[in-house]
């Protein structure tokens, strides 16, 4: 740019002058001549919908900015999540914006080459051969493959597939729980997944439930467990974990027990036969007699056998189940579920049973609706159908079985010989990519549907803008298509469209819910609200079980070998996440590894193989081999290896690919005779040295405090004894003159009792904030840009490190180390409190985060692209920085400006909470309080003076505007 355009823009002749002197194409901008009802430039709309990015089903809300999708947040009103959602839901933005989106229908030729086509010419084929199949009777031969569905969209699939002759309808969900409803069914009689009551346990018992992670509805369960973990009147429960790896949620348990894999069944009924023994709880007569026969062989000595546990240990656990009522125990975990889990899930609800925790901890009635989805039995019987030539069409919608399944299953050679292959998918993964016809699916965001995540609990998904691509929804395709079959196929779908059909069965709820009103008003406020829910009530069971006995599991391979752990992975869940980039740049929670996949090993395994950090080693089962680079870490036994599920694609787009390698390729096909699931326990690899190295790229610093006391815990005594007598707080004086602060002071408390170390902070700063992607190689640089971060550190342990998290991000010091080095006052301290910077004034010196001693200043070493129509999803309140700039966090001062200018509209102050940045709005265990600090009866100013109360690196006398509130231990094991 020159200086006569310079001068020009300055001047007032705006932005077109700027474009035309860069030599850029001219973008005619028009007013809103006739502007939409709901539109109001610069003035955001929002939406309730659900989130779909797990089968968890959570409320969500959708802001968007003259027309298009900007910010995704938990819905407050909706029961599950109440008003939280996690680092997946907050990405979902990046699946909408997705460069690599399918754009239109397309159609692939004997060659494999895709040829684009029209939506009509899609829909004329698809009826032409239906219309022949179901002519010659032979509609049976088409079989629908779905993700979990629960309202009308299921309905309007099965209705079409009946009109047309055929029953195969399989809902597939890589991770559906077969094991734990089928053990609910031998106990209880209920072939269900209840409610776990986990805030109202006073002992928490978890045999490899990951509920913190991927868990069912990991967001409820964390919000529920913040509260659970809460002193309350001088006391905290207990929570302990079992299982062969220190995951997430065994890093947040006041005791980890790595016990060999497959036997959480064993350990569960020598707890039972300790419990009855001592007569801990009052079980006599037939019953007592009939759980002694089932556990009079699991004594002490023999779990220890079987477990690796001391006796002791059995013990002491067993009276720590019983003596604080009621209890809770979990189980059922993806990792664990080996080709005994019904066995091991009997057991453990059998320990339920007999301490009373029915109908208090676990409660039928509000049931999950995971457990609807088909079992792996089922689709293991569609592949052998599929390769005996049974199946003509299959319908695929959203599901990718040629990454989630088993390679030895046979389902790639058995897609091979399905003449017409169709994927109604928004995304070109490994399984859309061998279909003959691809019709892109609406991503949730922009679709009509309904949800029910569990009983009682009825979502409404609405579109929250127009589709970015031509794409088409499922249910107005079958709905298209039978028109066009007409006949009898037409007379069974005669909606015009899929959202009338919605409506229509929305009509149900109406009548049952609120008949005495309008229809309209109904659907309006269902729409405003997120959906409906009722009150479900609880269901008395009782324990009915049969004998059944628990074993070790099954393991293919050498008994030499290490047991394989495929672990579901927090971003990217069963590998549906990968194509996020703000996913595959959050640091995985314990590892802290982006952009990867790798193999977990023991250090002490490693040593012995001469295997060292990075090393690329060969896995090999007897089903397969990969190749993975090994991290070390003691977080795991000795006798196991563990790898992420989610990496590995072939295919998926740009983010996903030729990341890693997929572990399930090494699987067992085999599935559980007792649940017809399949076993993700079963199988032991040989290790091997390939001779190369990879980079493992992280962001992570010191794992170690070296004293520093960043993340501080104190003991329950230490609390009790602080409560009851306050010691005095000295605060340094300075030689520089205080900051006046007029009218606010804006601050912070985190409580690092409630953070989980989930990163669902992270994701939710980097969309509110336009946070840029940086990449696997930058961030192996130290040049990741995330304003907010998740420090990990590990304590020394007597036998593992223990992780401690504290979220990280710019303290918004009042005597701000940063303020006095700019040379070009870019960043200063502002009137509220905040350590503020101008863009514009910044050139790059870099002294600011040099004298930084949080280390939360990022610096734009280049300007980072948004590949389009990922630049679609930036927040237009929010400045795009470029290269030569330094950013760090805000504390979202445009949501504060936003709130005291509506508060200013209004004739009245701030109220207290009306201002929450993104990563407090995002938390699922509202770690995070935002607020004014020259507000005496503000929350944040009550937890600043709480006894748990401290600054990090306080001596430095930076004061920071955020107060960390110390993480309470038990100061003894819980067992």
């Amino acid at each position: 740019m020159d200086r006569r355009d310079f001068l020009k823009i300055l001047g007032g002749s705006g932005a077109a002058a700027a474009l035309s002197g860069c030599a850029q194409p001219v973008e005619k901008i028009l007013p809103y001549v006739i502007p939409d009802e709901d539109i109001v430039p610069g003035v955001a709309t929002w939406y309730a919908t659900v989130c779909r990015e797990c089968p968890a089903g959570c409320g969500m809300l959708v802001r968007t900015r003259e027309g298009r999708a900007v910010k995704v947040e938990g819905n407050p009103a909706h029961p599950v999540n109440a008003g939280a959602l996690c680092a997946r839901g907050q990405a979902s933005l990046q699946g909408l914006y997705n460069p690599d989106r399918i754009p239109h229908p397309l159609r692939r030729d004997a060659s494999g080459k895709t040829h684009p086509m029209s939506w009509a010419e899609a829909e004329a084929l698809l009826a032409e051969r239906f219309a022949a199949l179901r002519a010659r009777g032979a509609g049976d031969r088409v079989a629908f493959v779905g993700r979990l569905e629960t309202g009308s969209l299921r309905r309007l699939v099965g209705e079409f597939l009946a009109a047309i002759g055929s029953m195969q309808y399989l809902t597939y969900e890589p991770f559906a729980y077969e094991p734990l409803r089928a053990a609910n069914h031998i106990a209880f009689g209920r072939a269900a997944i209840p409610f776990y009551d986990i805030e109202a346990a006073e002992f928490l018992l978890s045999f490899d439930a990951d509920f913190l992670e991927t868990w069912i509805s990991p967001v409820a369960f964390a919000r529920a467990f913040a509260r659970f973990r809460t002193v309350r009147e001088g006391t905290r429960p207990g929570f302990a974990y079992v299982g062969p790896r220190l995951n997430l949620t065994a890093a947040n348990a006041d005791a980890w027990l790595p016990i060999r894999p497959g036997t959480e069944g064993i350990l569960a009924l020598g707890m039972i036969q300790v419990i009855l023994q001592e007569k801990l709880v009052p079980v006599s007569g037939p019953e007592r007699d009939r759980v002694w026969t089932l556990v009079q062989g699991y004594d002490p000595p023999a779990v220890a056998k079987a477990t690796d546990l001391p006796a002791e240990t059995v013990q002491q656990l067993a009276r720590a189940f019983v003596l604080p009522r009621p209890s809770l125990a979990l189980g059922g975990g993806i990792a664990a579920s080996a080709n005994n889990a019904t066995a091991t899930l009997v057991a453990i609800n059998t320990l339920n049973a007999i301490v009373g925790n029915l109908g208090r901890t676990v409660r039928f009635g509000p049931n999950a609706s995971i457990a609807e989805a088909s079992p792996y039995a089922d689709l293991q019987r569609l592949i052998q159908a599929m390769a005996q030539g049974d199946v003509e069409v299959l319908l695929l919608h959203d599901v990718n079985p040629l990454f989630t399944l088993p390679a030895a299953t046979g389902f790639a050679e058995a897609l091979a010989k399905v003449p017409l292959v169709v994927s109604f998918s928004s995304f070109p993964d490994e399984t859309t990519m061998r279909a003959h016809l691809v019709l892109p699916d609406h991503t949730p965001l922009e679709s009509w549907g309904d949800y029910a995540p569990r009983a009682g609990v009825a979502g409404l998904v609405q579109p929250t803008m127009r589709p970015v691509f031509a794409s088409k929804g499922l249910g107005d395709v079958l709905l298209a298509v039978a028109r066009q079959m007409g006949g009898e196929v037409a007379k069974a779908l005669p909606a015009e469209s899929f959202q009338a059909y919605l409506q229509e069965v929305w009509r149900g709820h109406h009548r049952r819910l609120a008949p005495t009103i309008p229809f309209e008003e109904f659907w309006e406020a269902a729409l405003k609200r997120g959906g409906v829910w009722e009150e479900v009530p609880d269901e008395r069971v009782r324990l009915t079980l049969g004998g059944i006995a628990a074993v070790e599991p099954e393991v293919a391979g050498s008994s030499e070998g290490l047991t394989l752990l495929t672990v579901p992975s927090l971003q990217h869940f069963d590998g549906r996440g990968a194509n996020r980039p703000w996913l595959q740049e959050l640091p995985d929670p314990l590892s802290q590894i982006v952009w990867d996949a790798w193999v977990e090993i023991h250090p002490e395994t490693a040593r012995q193989r001469g295997i060292g950090e990075g090393d690329i080693v060969r896995l090999t089962s007897p089903f397969g081999q990969i190749e993975l680079p090994a991290h070390l870490s003691a977080g795991l036994r000795k006798d196991v290896v563990a790898v992420p599920i989610g990496q590995g694609h072939t295919a998926f787009g740009r983010y996903a690919e030729r990341r890693g390698a997929n572990p399930l390729l090494l699987l067992a096909p085999r599935a559980e005779e007792a649940s017809g699931a399949l076993p993700r326990l079963s199988v032991r690899v040989a290790l091997a040295r390939t001779g190369a190295r990879s980079l493992l790229a992280s962001p992570a610093g010191s794992s170690q405090q070296v004293g520093e006391g960043v993340a501080r815990t104190i003991t329950l005594t230490e609390l009790n004894r602080s409560e009851a007598e306050p010691g005095p707080r000295h605060e340094a004086g300075s030689l520089y003159p205080a900051h006046v602060h007029p009218d606010h002071r804006w601050g912070m408390a985190i409580d690092l009792n409630a953070c989980i170390g989930c990163s669902a902070c992270v994701v939710a700063c980097a969309a509110e904030n336009n946070v840029p992607v940086v990449g696997k190689e930058r961030v192996s640089q130290g040049r990741i840009m995330s304003w907010i971060r998740i420090e990990r550190y590990l304590e020394e342990g007597p036998s593992f490190p223990r992780p401690r998290f504290v979220p990280m991000l710019c303290q918004h010091c009042d005597n701000a180390p940063c303020e006095s080095v700019c040379p070009v006052f870019a960043t200063y301290h502002n009137p509220e409190g905040l350590n503020a910077m101008v863009y514009n004034r910044c050139v790059g010196t870099r002294y600011c985060a040099n004298n930084c001693p949080y280390k939360v200043r990022r610096f734009n070493w280049q300007t980072y692209p948004w590949p389009s129509p990922l630049h679609l999803q930036l927040n237009p309140d929010v400045s795009v920085r470029e290269m030569g700039v330094m950013e760090k966090c805000t504390f979202c001062v445009q949501r504060i400006r936003e709130a005291k200018e509506n508060a200013k509209d209004e004739g009245r102050g701030v109220r207290d909470g009306e201002i929450t940045p993104a990563c407090a709005q995002t938390c699922p265990t509202s770690a995070i309080v935002f607020g004014d600090l020259k507000d005496p009866q503000s929350r944040v100013v009550r937890l600043a003076r709480d006894p748990r109360g401290y600054h990090v690196l306080g001596e430095l006398n930076t004061r920071p505007a955020i107060t960390y509130l110390k993480r309470v231990v038990l100061g003894r094991s819980p067992i």
